[in-house]
């Protein structure tokens, strides 16, 4: 018994260091692969969906992914206000308030730099039409009708 908590304990500890180095390191432990941004008014929900190295998955597993957080707070750093809506070990939720500005009758997006790269930017307008682009590093300018 005694081995198995020492065992445990050691797991446990080289998690959290490998965890803090790989968020030293720029946070190369995440890798976004597609990110949905459904827009709504002036207000988007984004859901991101990514891989975790050994490493990062370990640590995740071990102390739970509520320490993804300041990863993602600096990649959304372009955007004033941020609700975590859910945090996962492959998919996150995100409620961004306020990305879009009225207009007559349609909203503007301006353009809002992401913390990384994504290789699936997909956007989902209030009518349901998508659009689908590859490798992106922030969200462009766009404009969508109001319902």
């Amino acid at each position: 018994m005694r081995i198995s908590g020492l065992i445990l304990v050691t797991l446990l500890l080289s998690c959290s260091i490998s965890g803090a180095l790989a968020a030293e390191d720029g946070g190369d432990y995440i890798h976004i692969s597609s990110m949905q941004v459904r827009f709504s008014g002036t207000d988007a929900t984004v859901d991101l969906f990514y891989d975790l190295d050994f490493f990062g998955d370990m640590y995740v597993f071990a102390l739970g992914s509520r320490h993804l957080k300041p990863e993602f707070e600096a990649f959304f750093y372009d955007f004033e206000k941020l609700k975590i809506v859910e945090l996962g070990r492959a998919h996150s939720r995100f409620l961004l308030k306020n990305v879009s500005r009225e207009s007559d009758n349609f909203y503007l997006h301006d353009e809002k730099k992401l913390g990384r790269q994504v290789d699936s930017l997909v956007v989902i307008y209030p009518a349901g039409s998508s659009k689908t682009m590859g490798s992106m590093d922030s969200i462009p300018n766009l404009f969508y009708e109001k319902p």
